[in-house]
């Protein structure tokens, strides 16, 4: 709240008691997540042992958007787009994915894991630049040159 002077004692009460109860929430997924997560981290016939171990070992940074409202639930700006009941949005988001999807399909995708990993890596890049209006001939060229010295 940007004037605690202003807050009666009875709003700054429901305050405490929200945040209260939001930390008690993301308490109690942690302790759920790692109940869940704990019988397959260490059992190697577990077809979902490396999630299970990757839950315990991020436990602390999964529920965060629970306590506090200023981070997001997800940090995938498509994914948050496609949500968004913005019709505009929506078209363009599936407009910025679909040309992606087309070449993997028209190539047959890539030749090896590497050659996959770079193409996600530049379509990432750009997209990012894209989303954030940088220009991306110039971005690369940034990204790619070295720094001119004075």
């Amino acid at each position: 709240m940007e004037n605690l002077a202003a807050a009666t004692r009875e709003e700054l009460i429901a305050i405490i008691a929200t945040q209260q109860a939001q930390i008690e929430a993301r308490r109690r997924l942690d302790q759920l997540a790692a109940k869940l997560a704990a019988p397959y981290a260490n059992d190697p016939e577990a077809p979902q042992r490396v999630l299970a171990q990757r839950i315990l070992k991020q436990l602390h940074e999964l529920f965060v958007f629970v306590s506090d409202p200023r981070v997001p639930g997800d940090n995938n700006l498509a994914d948050a787009t496609l949500r968004s009941s913005d019709a505009t949005s929506l078209r363009s988001t599936r407009r910025s994915l679909r040309p992606a999807v087309i070449a993997r399909k028209i190539s047959g995708g890539t030749r090896s894991p590497k050659g996959s990993a770079t193409r996600m890596g530049l379509r990432s890049l750009l997209g990012t630049w894209s989303a954030q209006g940088k220009p991306l001939l110039a971005s690369c060229r940034h990204l790619l040159l070295p720094a001119r010295g004075p």
